[in-house]
């Protein structure tokens, strides 16, 4: 869930990147972003309208993670100066690694708060008892329970659900959940079965047996999860792309040469 510190960090975030270091102009820094502002808040407006239900954390989430995107994009292309686009382009290409990295990580940020926002909106989560061969519908999704297998493992013995997912009768996934129980240690696991997609992670568990037959079967779709790992590895890579940056190598050698006990000249 979100806290009012990260929703002020992200709200602020591109403005604070787009001014300079104790000479800033809020009203020059601002004229490129106000259209960007707009078109973030719009679109927050667009899902909460489009959604099932009331919650408001989706459409903040998806007004403030491409407010931080486009305030990234924005940052780089003002860095490029005026010019015809062709040449605007080229010094785009030519920016430090520094301002690469820094617009990377933005972007990662952003795309980290609307994964955040839509697991926590979004996530839905189903439990139920299922006999062999009995079906149900979830997430636009059908799942059939169609069997449940004893496995010998190495060290293990399991007892292994055998899931059909299916989207308008076409199969989508075979989900093998288990419940495993290692001997020598006395200790038993659950193991999930998860389909992922750019979009979506489909996410069963196989519970106890039950008196009249059936399985509990706990189900999970987790919207745009991978997403959240996309975010981190943007941030990290927006972070090693800043270090990389040979105006930051030089300096920090030209530390290391000084030495502690340098006396700057007179």
């Amino acid at each position: 869930a979100f806290t009012p510190f990260a929703v002020a960090l992200a709200m602020i975030l591109p403005i604070g990147a787009m001014m300079p270091w104790k000479r800033g102009n809020l009203s020059r820094v601002m004229r490129p972003l106000w259209g960007l502002a707009a078109l973030s808040v719009a679109m927050g407006a667009l899902v909460w309208a489009m959604q099932t239900g009331s919650s408001a954390i989706v459409p903040v989430g998806v007004a403030l993670g491409l407010w931080v995107v486009m305030g990234a994009a924005a940052d780089l292309w003002t860095r490029t100066g005026r010019g015809t686009i062709g040449n605007r382009l080229s010094r785009l290409a030519r920016l430090p690694r520094a301002d690469w990295g820094k617009a990377t990580a933005h972007s990662g940020l952003g795309v980290t708060v609307f994964a955040v926002a839509a697991l926590t909106g979004w996530e839905s989560e189903d439990i139920r008892v299922l006999q062999i061969g009995e079906s149900f519908d979830k997430g636009g999704y059908t799942l059939t329970l169609t069997g449940v297998e004893r496995v010998q493992g190495p060290n293990y013995s399991s007892t292994m659900g055998v899931i059909e997912a299916t989207r308008d009768g076409e199969p989508v996934s075979i989900l093998r959940p288990e419940k495993r129980f290692y001997p020598i240690a006395g200790m038993p696991t659950t193991e999930a079965a998860i389909n992922y997609k750019i979009h979506r992670d489909l996410y069963v568990t196989l519970g106890d047996p039950q008196d009249n037959g059936g399985w509990a079967v706990r189900t999970y779709i987790k919207p745009f999860a991978n997403w959240l790992w996309m975010g981190v590895a943007l941030m990290a890579l927006g972070g090693i792309l800043s270090l990389s940056d040979r105006r930051y190598r030089v300096a920090a050698g030209a530390k290391k040469r000084a030495g502690p006990n340098a006396v700057p000249a007179e």
